[in-house]
């Protein structure tokens, strides 16, 4: 059996107390101005006439339906509220995994004159008109989380493949060539979802471990958990299960104990009921897990580099996001026993603006 994940750790993967929000939100920025009108500053397909005033924000939400947009949402909210000298309005819009509605979504962002728009895309591609259309209006579009391809969008966000090999990478170390495992999924076709998937399928079949079963699951625990007891009863003797949500993975663990089989190696996410799952079995069986962790905190920082952007800023097309990981060691650093399940780590929201959300348990 193999023990080590040194591939992952050559990458250089950050832990999120390594993460310095200021530092990811202005490295790399220049103060390349843009001409007069609408459309691209210079030879860029993406900056747009810088504005002055306080600015109306739209934030086109792809859907709500799990705890994560819901923090996602929080965060991006508590950053307006910081930006209040430059944000005077944050519309938010949920197109409830519908790709028509996100379009319809955003033409009504864009009648109500928005001068940014934050886009978390239910397509990768079918939103690029769309796109297009605002930046031709001089709308300064970033869209983060699951991105669009468009030219004329910056792209905020963590390396989702990279998400998918760290986990996969993981399990195959725990596991051996010929054994088998289900995944827990998100969003079918969702970008997120596909580059996950692909860069722990990558991992795995290079360790000659096999996928037998796969399920969706919208990264919600109970969908999770309802996905995994079907899974093992159809696959009983898996040796593994790589869940690339952290809702899921709890699911999972309540789905073993349900059906009282022995445990086996699981991937995570920073959802706090996972991770305090993950230190009681710890801290009883020895128990491991790892967990990159998507930030819910992407909003926020796609906000800040769409305000500098919009002020004449530009901040590169797709600027750099490091993506934290929670491992066995540092997993005590992360999870909060006095807060509920359904919170994600690492995060920027206040002490008192966690308080005000959650409220502890």
């Amino acid at each position: 059996m193999k023990t080590t994940h040194s591939r992952a750790l050559r990458r250089g993967i950050a832990t999120a107390a390594a993460l310095t929000t200021v530092a990811l939100i202005t490295a790399g920025c220049s103060t390349a101005g843009t001409p007069e009108g609408t459309g691209a500053a210079g030879d860029s397909s993406y900056m747009v006439a810088p504005k002055d005033g306080k600015l109306t924000v739209g934030f086109s939400n792809s859907f709500a339906g799990n705890a994560f947009r819901t923090q996602m949402i929080y965060e991006l909210q508590d950053e307006a509220a910081k930006m209040s000298d430059d944000v005077a309005d944050l519309i938010v819009t949920d197109a409830n995994n519908s790709v028509d509605k996100q379009l319809s979504d955003i033409n009504d962002l864009l009648t109500k004159g928005v001068d940014i728009l934050l886009i978390d895309a239910a397509s990768e591609t079918a939103l690029n008109s769309a796109v297009q259309r605002a930046w031709q209006q001089g709308v300064l579009v970033v869209s983060f989380d699951n991105t669009v391809s468009s030219e004329h969008s910056i792209t905020v966000n963590t390396d989702q493949t990279e998400f998918g090999q760290i986990g996969g990478e993981w399990l195959a170390s725990k596991l051996t060539s010929g054994d088998t495992v289900v995944t827990l999924d998100g969003t079918s076709g969702s970008p997120v979802n596909d580059a996950r998937l692909t860069g722990a399928t990558d991992e795995l079949d290079a360790a000659g471990v096999s996928v037998v079963g796969s399920a969706d699951t919208d990264w919600d625990q109970a969908k999770g958990q309802s996905a995994a007891a079907d899974l093992l009863s159809a696959n009983p003797d898996i040796a593994g299960i790589y869940s690339q949500g952290g809702g899921p993975s709890l699911g999972a663990l309540n789905a073993i104990e349900q059906r009282g089989s022995a445990l086996v190696p699981i991937t995570g996410e920073g959802y706090n009921g996972f991770l305090k799952k993950w230190k009681e079995l710890k801290d009883s069986q020895g128990w491991e897990s790892i967990a990159p962790s998507n930030p819910p905190y992407l909003g926020a920082i796609a906000l800040d580099y769409a305000v500098k952007a919009v002020r004449g800023e530009d901040p590169g097309q797709a600027p750099h996001i490091d993506l934290p990981v929670i491992t066995q060691d540092t997993l005590e650093d992360y999870v909060r026993p006095d807060l509920p399940d359904a919170f994600f780590l690492p995060t920027q929201l206040s002490e008192e603006s966690i308080q005000k959300y959650y409220g502890g348990n």
